[in-house]
């Protein structure tokens, strides 16, 4: 590590206990009827004096301090209270809160304790079936030991989903599908700047959603940044999108409003200062897949 990254240490040590390590959250929006059945949990850190920072701003540097199993650990346990606690705000109203979808590392799927740490706290958390999904890499399954069907399979008995996050980018692709026992894929934002380009990368990327759908899965598609590839998205029938059209993470508070349904993505849209603003959709394309309170996990 350079000096400049040792200074980092004793504050990433720090940041487990003063509250500076954070998770954000983003909705997954369904592109048919505009509610958000589904967030995905983002790490970040809120450094004292480098701002909010991305795990590639600091992940290298757990890792180098051994710090990378704790850092996993954290998250995971966060995303479960987490969600435990939207179930909890919608007590006794008709509001089924959003399924959250937390990234899992291929040093945690390796680890012997993995599955039994994911029951651990399920449990102990009392988290209904289907409120927690588990996203890994597809090469991350794909470079996998011989077991991870049979792995897969015990965390969903426990009562998460399990999906694959950036699918498409690993030459694996189909076979993932066939293999592993899996609800959800999401379609890695690449292809979706393919479809733009021609009508080949759209042709491409409409029989992946069709194979997926052939094996009763859901198909998110990550990166959805304008009005118009989410209406050709939804022409494609692909079920959910996620991007800066309708939301960027966003810090706990908020989150926990959009999961019960009572604020819209476009509140925080404003907050991410001019470059966002750009991008920001007009009035008649918010239109185009319209927000509405959540109605049921997925």
């Amino acid at each position: 590590m350079t000096a400049l990254e040792l200074n980092l240490v004793p504050a990433l040590c720090a940041a487990f206990d003063d509250g500076s390590l954070q998770l954000h959250y983003q909705p997954e929006v369904d592109l048919h009827n505009g509610s958000v059945p589904a967030m995905e949990a983002f790490l970040r850190w809120q450094h004292p004096d480098r701002g909010l920072m991305r795990p590639s701003q600091f992940m290298p540097v757990a890792e180098a301090a051994g710090l990378s199993e704790q850092v996993g650990r954290w998250v995971l346990r966060t995303a479960v209270t987490e969600a435990r606690t939207w179930h909890e705000m919608a007590s006794g109203t008709m509001i089924r809160p959003p399924r959250l979808w937390v990234n899992v590392t291929a040093d945690q799927l390796t680890r012997p304790d993995f599955a039994a740490e994911v029951e651990h706290l399920v449990r102990d958390r009392g988290l209904p079936p289907g409120a927690l999904g588990l996203e890994f890499t597809e090469q991350t399954l794909g470079l996998a030991h011989i077991g991870v069907p049979r792995l897969l399979a015990q965390l969903r008995s426990f009562g998460p989903a399990i999906g694959v996050d950036g699918f498409g980018t690993w030459y694996a692709s189909m076979s993932t599908l066939d293999v592993l026992p899996l609800d959800m894929v999401k379609i890695d934002g690449r292809f979706l700047h393919a479809m733009q380009r021609d009508l080949e990368g759209e042709a491409v990327l409409a029989s992946i959603i069709t194979l997926a759908h052939r094996r009763r899965l859901m198909v998110a598609a990550e990166g959805v940044d304008s009005a118009v590839i989410a209406s050709r998205l939804a022409a494609m029938n692909c079920d959910r999108g996620a991007g800066r059209l309708f939301c960027p993470p966003v810090p706990t508070d908020d989150a926990r409003m959009i999961a019960l349904g009572r604020g819209r993505p476009d509140r925080w849209q404003q907050r991410s200062g001019p470059s966002a603003a750009s991008s920001r959709p007009t009035s008649r394309h918010a239109a185009t897949v319209p927000m509405r309170a959540p109605a049921g996990a997925g």
